[in-house]
């Protein structure tokens, strides 16, 4: 089940190959991360966001036609996603963390294209399911140095979105886009504590710069 979104990625991968009507691209660019954990102790909850961090994605893109202006974009990317976090311990002393995992990304939108009046660009916006495997990271900070972010007692490594995305695309297959993927599942690791529940999330903003390599100038 841990390896579920890598399996889908190949059986998505292979589908695109035998279907008709498809590309195949590179893509990549910016992420703009951050998390939101809550904790709730005995029913009070408590919440807060991280500093946002720059990192990357990079990786491949298809996309079937399903109709005139219905396509299917899957991508299979490596994302860097986490933040930056301060808090204080039970101390009073400030802790701050740098936290930089990665993921082994597949978003899949269903996505409108049309074309603009007196142009040859098109637009396009949709949305869709985002599935994410964690498959290495660090966590650092405090007087414990750098440790795997997905080690026994850290994040889980199965991650679930949401994935908005619009763009534009010129007719020598230059795409550039913007996504926004807000998470849904609970990253954070099981609390010791069963008075304490956490909850952890991503949160993604990012621009994209692509290429298909095939069936352009449609």
């Amino acid at each position: 089940m841990k390896k579920l979104p890598i399996l889908i990625g190949i059986v998505c991968l292979t589908q695109l190959t035998l279907a008709q009507n498809t590309r195949f691209g590179l893509r990549g660019g910016l992420n703009i991360a951050n998390q939101k954990v809550t904790v709730s102790v005995l029913g009070q909850k408590a919440s807060q966001s991280g500093d946002a961090i720059p990192s990357f994605h990079i990786g491949g893109m298809g996309e079937i036609q399903l109709s005139d202006i219905f396509f299917i974009q899957p991508s299979l990317l490596l994302s860097g996603k986490g933040m930056n976090y301060s808090t204080q311990d039970d101390q009073g002393n400030d802790v701050n963390a740098k936290i930089r995992p990665f993921y082994l990304e597949l978003p899949i939108s269903l996505v409108v294209k049309t074309q603009l009046p007196n142009s040859n660009l098109m637009v396009y916006g949709g949305a869709g399911p985002s599935l994410g495997y964690g498959i290495f990271g660090k966590v650092k900070g405090g007087d414990n140095g750098d440790e795997d972010a997905f080690q026994d007692g850290g994040f889980k490594r199965f991650d679930f979105g949401v994935n908005l995305t619009a763009g534009v695309e010129l007719p020598s297959g230059w795409q550039f886009s913007f996504h926004f993927t807000p998470g849904i599942a609970n990253i954070a690791p099981d609390s010791p504590d069963p008075d304490v529940t956490l909850n952890w999330k991503n949160k993604v903003v990012g621009f994209s710069v692509g290429y298909f390599l095939s069936g352009n100038n449609k």
